[in-house]
């Protein structure tokens, strides 16, 4: 090939064509089921992902809300612990 020359400048209009055609089976071969399925395919994957990625959110928030309510129960338990100690009612009820 010489310099200013295309690779397919030599080639005859059908040898330019088998070419094209042999490139196009290549790319074929990396879809077998078809263009339409491959990008089901990732349709697919991109509509679980984002499933996913929802139900993790959920469940942090879920854990966080649960977390928050157990935290408020544990302090009013121990603040009437304290109020009932301070208050005498314990020694009350076992005397």
């Amino acid at each position: 090939m010489t310099h200013g020359q295309r690779k397919y400048d030599g080639l005859t209009l059908e040898e330019k064509v088998d070419e094209a055609l042999a490139i196009l089976a290549t790319i074929a071969y990396a879809f077998p089921d078809g263009p339409e399925a491959h990008r089901y395919a990732h349709e697919a994957m991109i509509k679980a992902s984002a499933a996913q990625e929802q139900f993790w959110n959920e469940l942090k928030l879920d854990v966080a809300k649960k977390g928050l309510w157990g935290l408020l129960v544990i302090i009013v338990g121990l603040v009437l612990a304290g109020a009932a100690t301070k208050l005498g009612v314990l020694a009350a009820l076992v005397k």
